[in-house]
């Protein structure tokens, strides 16, 4: 308690008096405490923070994210989880639910589930006339949604956080006219044309070459529809019948199948971009299988969203922004 007391730079009588409520103490002294705390890896951090929020109100936070088998969403389930369960502005308890696929219907059902017993909720959806009518709903009822990593088309989404999907492209753009020889084929593969993110990858990366006057040619050799399975099959296919291949563009889920299909292939020789960061990702990136990764930070994305909902439910939607950006994320082999 000591060693607390001296980095929080407090008195040791402090600390006694928020672990054992014996008095008063002013909250921006008690987060104080529990940043040292938690620096320090103290024992009492729990006691610390449920004194910081008991007179917080409750709040059920609301998460939908593709399935779990996909590394980058068991990650950020998890990262949403806990930065929930840390939220010293709400008692809050988070309600994850990743589906076990990504059509409307899925998200539909898990939106309007969810909704039966949380306060706010943050979604990964594709952008259909069905989503937008299930979020329209949620808005009529006053619930409020955020949507993460890719945007809806509604105007009544409460707001977005996420990198700018054209800046994304770009950038893959960017690195593939520099790492790539200057003639040949691209494969493109889409995670799914349904969502706006993946949509502003493809056109902001096909827009760069072409301002650029590139001698590349772009083919998009499919949908993957967020599956390492699908992006297996069809990077295997691609590398059969396309001679001229020099470079690969993952724009959205299947990354891990086309690292897998190269190492199959034994093609190191090509480039190979891609747009989303997990533990599967990295170890490609230490492989030397893929050589980029520009993606969406997943801690910036989930600080920037659990902080939204605090807000809303603490301060209500008023003068809010409607677009919450976050840095693009670039990763290489040297930067892991």
């Amino acid at each position: 308690m000591q060693e607390v007391a001296a980095a929080a730079g407090v008195s040791l009588s402090t600390v006694d008096r928020i672990l054992n409520r014996r008095a008063a103490v002013k909250r921006a002294t008690v987060d104080q405490v529990l940043s040292a705390a938690q620096r320090l890896g103290y024992h009492g951090v729990r006691s610390i923070h449920d004194r910081l929020t008991e007179n917080a109100p409750r709040a059920t936070l609301g998460f939908v994210l593709n399935s779990r088998d996909r590394g980058l969403y068991a990650e950020l389930g998890h990262m949403l989880a806990d930065r929930t369960r840390a939220s010293t502005l709400l008692r809050a308890q988070e309600a994850v639910r990743h589906m076990e696929g990504i059509s409307s219907a899925h998200v539909v059902r898990a939106i309007e589930e969810l909704a039966e017993t949380c306060d706010a909720i943050a979604v990964v959806a594709v952008d259909t006339p069905e989503v937008n009518a299930a979020v329209d709903r949620l808005a009529a009822r006053g619930i409020p949604v955020i949507t993460m990593l890719s945007d809806l088309s509604t105007p009544r989404r409460t707001a977005f956080v996420g990198a700018d999907g054209i800046k994304i492209g770009r950038g893959a753009g960017w690195m593939i006219d520099r790492l790539a020889p200057s003639t040949g084929t691209v494969g493109l593969l889409l995670g799914s044309s349904d969502y706006m993110a993946h949509r502003a990858y493809r056109d902001g990366f096909r827009a760069y070459l072409h301002e650029r006057g590139s001698q590349l040619v772009v083919r998009e050799i499919g949908e993957t529809d967020e599956s390492d399975f699908i992006a297996y099959g069809l990077t295997e296919h691609a590398l059969e019948h396309e001679p001229d291949l020099v470079a690969i563009l993952v724009a959205g889920g299947g990354l891990g199948g086309a690292a897998t299909a190269l190492r199959t292939a034994q093609r190191k020789d090509l480039v190979l971009i891609g747009t989303e960061l997990s533990r599967e990702a990295g170890m490609a990136l230490s492989d030397n299988l893929l050589d980029v990764v520009l993606s969406h930070p997943g801690p910036d994305v989930v600080e920037r969203t659990v902080a939204l909902m605090e807000r809303i439910l603490t301060l209500g939607p008023q003068d809010l922004p409607r677009n919450h950006d976050v840095p693009v994320d670039i990763r290489t082999s040297e930067t892991l």
